[in-house]
């Protein structure tokens, strides 16, 4: 197992906050459309993943993965891929789904759990498949 390194640690919070700032501008672009419910959702999304980059800044969490480097990547591609997709996406669900599958991402990340991360990543990447068949 290898500890992240500072760097790769402050990839991956920016990388979440990144991420919750996305949720935001869609909310925004798409206020009228949503219901109360799905406001709550997305606004619980963000703040999930700005808690989780906090945790990461302030130590709160150590983590440590076998081939971290391959790992961080891909997890930052990934959560990049769903912040362009946010961008593009007008199918509700299919937002809030997005956002749903990073913040557990982010969770997985926290337990350093490879198989649910592996999981969390593979099922982002069906649902950005999905928004490009829209």
């Amino acid at each position: 197992m290898e500890d992240l390194t500072p760097e790769q640690i402050v990839e991956l919070a920016d990388s979440y906050r990144r991420t919750a700032r996305a949720l935001a501008e869609f909310q925004l672009t798409h206020w009228p459309d949503l219901s109360h419910e799905q406001h709550l959702d997305l606004n619980a999304y963000q703040n999930s993943l700005l808690n989780r980059a906090q945790d990461l800044m302030t130590f709160s969490v150590r983590l440590a993965f076998h081939e971290a480097g391959p790992m961080i990547d891909a997890i930052l591609q990934a959560t990049e891929e769903a912040r362009s997709g946010l961008k593009r996406i007008s199918n509700l669900t299919l937002a809030l789904n997005v956002g749903a599958i990073t913040v557990a991402l982010a969770a997985n990340i926290a337990r350093a759990n490879p198989k649910g991360i592996q999981s969390a990543l593979k099922e982002l990447g069906e649902l950005l498949k999905m928004e490009g068949e829209e």
